[in-house]
């Protein structure tokens, strides 16, 4: 009797506990995977992204989500600022999926933001909603780009 009354509170303690535990794992995954994407940009690499598509692909390739449901889940901007106070200030707007990668020496701005489905959204603890069932999670970098030839 005392178990079927402790269950239903105990389980969703246990589904919430794995629930946050999962937003920290795909947070810190998104914040890897935009840095990793974004450095590509910064040293000027051969393969470095050259349209916002290529650079969704690049961050959804390094996800541990599936890469077709993260394409719908992940909006991106990478844009170039006229100084850094500029990007400060435009850091947390939305991302609307512009695309300019800038050249040698320019300041970039990179925002991606990630909708994740949650199972108890009322555990979501600090993070942000999407709506009633998605938490939002977001990821910025802002940075110069070195002097590449």
């Amino acid at each position: 009797m005392e178990f079927g009354l402790i269950a239903p509170m105990f389980i969703a303690i246990l589904v919430a506990t794995i629930e946050i535990g999962m937003l920290e794992v795909i947070s810190t995954n998104l914040d890897t995977a935009v840095m990793a994407a974004a450095r590509k940009i910064r040293t000027g690499q051969s393969d470095r992204p050259a349209t916002a598509a290529e650079f969704t692909t690049l961050i959804c390739d390094s996800m541990i989500d599936d890469p077709a449901d993260c394409r719908g889940r992940l909006a991106i901007s990478v844009q170039k600022m006229s100084d850094f106070a500029t990007a400060q200030s435009a850091a947390n707007t939305a991302p609307a999926g512009q695309f300019d990668s800038g050249g040698p020496g320019d300041i970039i701005l990179v925002r991606a933001t990630y909708r994740w489905p949650l199972v108890l959204p009322m555990y979501a603890g600090n993070f942000q909603l999407a709506g009633p069932t998605e938490a939002l999670l977001d990821a910025r970098a802002a940075f110069r780009n070195e002097p590449y030839a």
